[in-house]
């Protein structure tokens, strides 16, 4: 079933209407749903698709000038979509591809045709296409890169499943279509997991580390560094202590995570008294190998003698409160930029982020360009927030050097009568359970 990716098809659908022919590089990591959107784009529509390999320029000049006359052809008749995908595997064994291929788009006739390439190699497109591609990439009309789902699009893919099931798959799953495909939501989280994770014939049993192989090199490494990730948001100076890697080359390990959209560095809301809060941090930002990571690598031994429903009773079933926690801060964040993209906040602020102070840590916050300063906590539990949670809150936002205007609580299971009470008699406090998202 094919949801969301609305913009995306609407984007190439305005290249493809356009006057001139086009060249649209469509890219992002493997599993986004990038050959599903172009599947979804062609239909309707004139066109030739070839799947790249790893050949040999003989062998792929055989089989890609049969499409290139296919081009031709079409496009003595209409307007073209001529799709090349994973077009970087090209020129491994095809050196001059790229200048040949420059040659071709130069002989189309005007109008007539709209090339999409497509390609899973981030770094590559990002830090060397261009200058690989020389006189190509004068051709290039836009980029478009495909990221995860959000949690509204997400959503759509489970609409039998309430909002606490679809957070906890979001949370172990993240919004990577092709990892979405394989949940079962007619089974429980513990059979899913089961199914797909802990097995030794789990479509993702070996994800983790077949995914980073297809980027990255030294893959021990990575892990070491990504192990220690996924067990806070750790300084610089925590994972030197922690691997013994030089801090030079630490630098360069997440560097490399962060080019494949994995991992990211943590910036903090910054208030007028910047000194109260944390700097250079890091975290993973790729879901499941947070998961991975967090509740199933550091447990490998346990993994291959234990049955796997006992490896979950004993490691992963008390352990997803907090991985899921960190969600659903990300999805109540989600849900304030849209009720702020939409109007209905008090007022219109910045995009929402987190404030990691060195004495408290702040979900949710925000400022308008007047100085009004939203914040917001979230409560992952299985207790109703407290009047003493809020207190707590207002103890974190003296860190800013200055008093919120408006309060937005988020908790799982809602609110106790005693803090119900108190938001209703103010006006700025608004209480959201799973419910009102």
């Amino acid at each position: 079933m094919f949801v969301g990716r609305e913009k995306e098809l609407a984007m190439l659908n305005q290249s493809y209407q356009a006057a001139e022919n086009t060249m649209v590089i469509l890219y992002g990591r493997e599993g986004m749903g990038k050959t599903a959107l172009v599947r979804q784009f062609i239909q309707g529509k004139d066109a030739v698709y070839y799947q790249a390999r790893e050949l040999s320029e003989k062998e792929q000049t055989h089989y890609f000038q049969e499409k290139l006359e296919q081009v031709r052809q079409k496009a003595e008749k209409g307007r073209t979509v001529f799709v090349v995908d994973e077009f970087d595997l090209m020129q491994k064994g095809y050196k001059n591809f790229l200048a040949d291929f420059a040659r071709f788009v130069k002989e189309l006739p005007q109008g007539k045709v709209m090339i999409l390439l497509v390609s899973s190699a981030i770094q590559w497109v990002e830090n060397s296409m261009v200058e690989d591609m020389g006189e190509l990439a004068g051709a290039i009309s836009s980029f478009m890169k495909l990221k995860e789902f959000s949690f509204v699009e997400m959503v759509d893919r489970f609409p039998d499943s309430t909002t606490e099931e679809c957070i906890l798959i979001y949370g172990i799953l993240g919004g990577v279509p092709a990892y979405l495909n394989y949940w079962n939501p007619k089974e429980t989280l513990r059979k899913n997991i089961i199914r797909i994770v802990l097995s030794d014939t789990g479509s993702m049993h070996r994800e983790a580390q077949r995914f980073l192989k297809t980027s990255l090199r030294e893959l021990p490494f990575y892990s070491t560094i990504l192990s220690v990730l996924a067990e806070d948001e750790p300084k610089l100076n925590y994972l030197y202590t922690r691997t013994g890697f030089s801090r030079a080359k630490i630098s360069v390990y997440i560097k490399n995570l962060i080019q494949i959209d994995v991992a990211a560095k943590i910036f903090s809301y910054e208030p007028e008294k910047r000194a109260t809060i944390q700097k250079g941090l890091y975290g993973i930002t790729d879901s499941f190998l947070q998961f991975w990571y967090k509740l199933v690598y550091p447990h490998m031994s346990e993994l291959s003698l234990l049955e796997p429903g006992d490896f979950y009773d004993q490691f992963i079933k008390n352990q997803l409160s907090e991985l899921a926690e960190k969600t659903y801060i990300k999805v109540c964040r989600e849900f304030m930029d849209l009720m702020n993209q939409y109007n209905h906040l008090p007022a219109k602020f910045g995009n929402f982020g987190s404030l990691y102070g060195k004495s408290g840590f702040i979900p949710l916050i925000a400022n308008t360009q007047e100085g009004e300063l939203l914040v917001g906590t979230c409560k992952w539990s299985n207790k109703p927030m407290e009047l003493a949670e809020f207190k707590t809150l207002l103890q974190n936002i003296e860190q800013t050097g200055k008093e919120a205007d408006y309060y937005y609580l988020f908790s799982k299971e809602g609110f106790t009568n005693e803090l119900s009470v108190m938001a209703q008699n103010m006006d700025n406090i608004q209480c959201i359970d799973l419910e009102a998202m």
